[in-house]
Protein backbone atom coordinates (compact mmCIF):
# COMPACT_ATOMS: atom_id res chain seq x y z
CA UNK A 1 0.00 0.00 0.00
CA UNK A 2 1.70 3.32 -1.22
CA UNK A 3 1.06 6.34 1.69
CA UNK A 4 -0.29 9.33 -0.24
CA UNK A 5 1.58 11.66 2.46
CA UNK A 6 4.98 10.96 2.16
CA UNK A 7 7.41 14.27 1.22
CA UNK A 8 7.77 12.71 -2.48
CA UNK A 9 4.29 12.08 -2.98
CA UNK A 10 3.22 15.20 -1.21
CA UNK A 11 5.75 17.62 -3.58
CA UNK A 12 4.65 15.98 -6.24
CA UNK A 13 0.89 16.34 -5.90
CA UNK A 14 1.72 20.09 -5.00
CA UNK A 15 3.38 20.63 -8.83
CA UNK A 16 0.59 18.55 -10.57
CA UNK A 17 -1.42 21.01 -8.72
CA UNK A 18 0.76 24.27 -9.66
CA UNK A 19 -0.03 23.17 -13.01
CA UNK A 20 -3.27 22.57 -13.02
CA UNK A 21 -3.53 26.57 -11.55
CA UNK A 22 -1.28 27.37 -14.32
CA UNK A 23 -3.76 26.01 -17.06
CA UNK A 24 -6.62 27.48 -15.39
CA UNK A 25 -5.13 30.96 -15.22
CA UNK A 26 -4.54 30.61 -18.92
CA UNK A 27 -8.62 29.40 -19.93
CA UNK A 28 -9.69 32.29 -17.55
CA UNK A 29 -7.39 35.40 -19.30
CA UNK A 30 -9.57 35.99 -22.87
CA UNK A 31 -12.68 35.89 -19.74
CA UNK A 32 -10.86 38.18 -17.52
CA UNK A 33 -9.97 40.51 -20.63
CA UNK A 34 -13.78 40.98 -21.39
CA UNK A 35 -15.09 41.45 -17.52
CA UNK A 36 -12.21 44.15 -17.78
CA UNK A 37 -13.26 45.83 -20.90
CA UNK A 38 -16.81 45.97 -19.90
CA UNK A 39 -15.91 47.26 -16.21
CA UNK A 40 -13.83 50.01 -17.67
CA UNK A 41 -16.65 50.78 -19.82
CA UNK A 42 -19.30 50.93 -17.00
CA UNK A 43 -16.94 52.70 -14.66
CA UNK A 44 -18.44 56.36 -15.17
CA UNK A 45 -21.95 55.15 -13.81
CA UNK A 46 -20.20 52.88 -11.63
CA UNK A 47 -18.48 56.36 -9.86
CA UNK A 48 -21.61 58.06 -9.95
CA UNK A 49 -23.63 55.09 -7.69
CA UNK A 50 -21.03 55.25 -5.73
CA UNK A 51 -21.09 58.73 -4.73
CA UNK A 52 -24.86 58.12 -4.44
CA UNK A 53 -24.29 55.16 -2.61
CA UNK A 54 -21.61 57.22 -0.04
CA UNK A 55 -24.03 59.86 0.22
CA UNK A 56 -26.67 57.79 1.65
CA UNK A 57 -24.10 55.83 4.03
CA UNK A 58 -22.66 59.09 5.35
CA UNK A 59 -26.24 60.08 6.25
CA UNK A 60 -27.39 56.59 7.61
CA UNK A 61 -24.66 55.20 9.29
CA UNK A 62 -24.19 57.31 12.09
CA UNK A 63 -28.04 58.28 12.83
CA UNK A 64 -28.88 54.54 12.79
CA UNK A 65 -25.91 53.72 14.56
CA UNK A 66 -26.87 55.62 17.95
CA UNK A 67 -30.53 54.72 17.32
CA UNK A 68 -29.41 50.81 16.98
CA UNK A 69 -26.93 51.19 20.21
CA UNK A 70 -30.03 53.22 22.44
CA UNK A 71 -32.51 50.27 21.49
CA UNK A 72 -29.87 47.62 22.51
CA UNK A 73 -29.21 48.93 25.50
CA UNK A 74 -32.92 49.78 26.39
CA UNK A 75 -33.96 46.03 25.25
CA UNK A 76 -30.94 44.23 27.61
CA UNK A 77 -32.05 46.89 30.63
CA UNK A 78 -35.51 45.55 29.68
CA UNK A 79 -34.53 41.79 30.07
CA UNK A 80 -35.63 42.09 26.13
CA UNK A 81 -38.67 42.52 26.91
CA UNK A 82 -39.82 45.66 25.77
CA UNK A 83 -42.94 44.98 25.42
CA UNK A 84 -46.08 45.70 23.38
CA UNK A 85 -46.03 49.00 20.82
CA UNK A 86 -48.27 51.89 22.21
CA UNK A 87 -48.48 54.98 20.64
CA UNK A 88 -49.68 57.13 23.34
CA UNK A 89 -48.51 60.82 22.82
CA UNK A 90 -49.95 61.90 26.38
CA UNK A 91 -47.39 62.48 29.52
CA UNK A 92 -47.29 59.97 31.71
CA UNK A 93 -48.32 60.30 35.46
Amino acid sequence: MTNAYTPEAMKKRFWELFDQKDALIAELAPHRKKRDAIRDKLRGPTAEYKAAKQAVVDIERPRMGEIDMEMAVLARALGNKPGPRKIDSSPSA
